[in-house]
């Protein structure tokens, strides 16, 4: 099955590198860059060498390595619940994970590939971490939760799980997921900030009379930074890991390593590096027009 889905994506390669199409042509551009003996990213040696002979036959992605193959075809079955009218897949855990009402089968298949791509071992957004803590005294914060799948995985290994997503799109899919284990779930329609509103709640008040978190993630598109700064007391005294996507805003990975590290933790990076291009056009100057960034910070105590 593998071969095939990489005969798949060569065959659409070729197809566009035989239409020199835009997407083919900033693939070459991406490229030659990296070619380049000073580039203006730290990506060493090694690693640009993968991303090069992974663009040498697919075109650009935001995950430019091989594992995406298995997950850019694949055909996942997605069922229906007569009882709350919302579609849902079975994970590996074998948990069922709700989606939003109305989405079509297409729709949940390719946003469930895309999440399982997202978390594949080798990704650089894979949140889970070899040296994470978590055991059946472990209380997790899961901000920016959407649908729930990372949180999922550990809910029969954590003690306590708090959801925040501020789209209310999402709370009843969440509801519906985790209410097999709702006696230990508390889902929070909010957004997650360093201040206290109608509508934004910081960390550090929402948990003032509760029993402390052990571990954040975060995925709050770009506001990771306020998020971390309005739960202090809870990072210099409770939290012993921080998940916190870095890839939102270009010098994220500087900003919020930095900000942890003055809060004594351990700074680890997942592996490899995610492109955001701002621009398709094959005219635009490369180097103002797309971005390697880190996915994800670990930060451990």
């Amino acid at each position: 099955m593998t071969l095939l889905f990489n005969l798949l994506s060569f065959l659409k390669y070729q197809k566009q590198k035989l239409n020199k199409s835009p997407r083919y042509l900033f693939t070459r551009r991406v490229i030659r860059f990296l070619q380049q003996p000073n580039i203006s990213v730290s990506i060493d040696l090694k690693e640009r060498k993968r991303l090069i002979k992974f663009l040498s036959w697919h075109l650009i992605e935001v995950f430019n390595y091989s594992f995406i193959d298995k997950y850019i075809w694949r055909h996942v079955k997605v069922e229906f619940d007569d009882n709350n009218g919302l579609s849902y897949v079975y994970t590996d855990e074998g948990h069922r994970l709700y989606f939003k009402r109305g989405m079509t089968k297409q729709e949940v298949n390719a946003m469930y590939n895309g999440l399982c791509l997202e978390q594949d071992k080798l990704s650089p957004h894979n949140y889970c971490f070899n040296d994470l803590s978590i055991n059946e005294n472990s209380v997790f914060v899961d901000a920016g939760a959407a649908e729930g799948n990372f949180s999922l995985k550990f809910i029969n290994k954590i003690k306590k799980l708090y959801l925040f997503e501020c789209d209310s799109d999402w709370i009843e899919a969440l509801e519906s997921t985790f209410r097999p284990w709702k006696g230990k779930v508390v889902i929070s329609n909010k957004y997650v900030s360093n201040y206290d509103d109608d509508e934004c709640v910081s960390l550090d008040n929402f948990f003032h009379n509760k029993e402390k978190p052990t571990l954040l993630k975060l995925d709050v598109e770009g506001t990771e930074a306020e998020v971390i700064d309005g739960a202090k007391q809870l990072c210099i005294k409770d939290v012993k890991d921080l998940l916190v996507c870095t890839y939102h805003r270009t010098g994220d990975e500087q900003k919020l390593s930095h900000q942890l590290k003055e809060m004594n933790y351990k700074i680890n990076y997942s592996p490899g590096y995610m492109l955001f291009l701002w621009e398709h056009n094959h005219n635009y100057d490369l180097q103002e027009h797309f971005d390697f960034r880190k996915g994800l910070i670990h930060a451990s105590k």
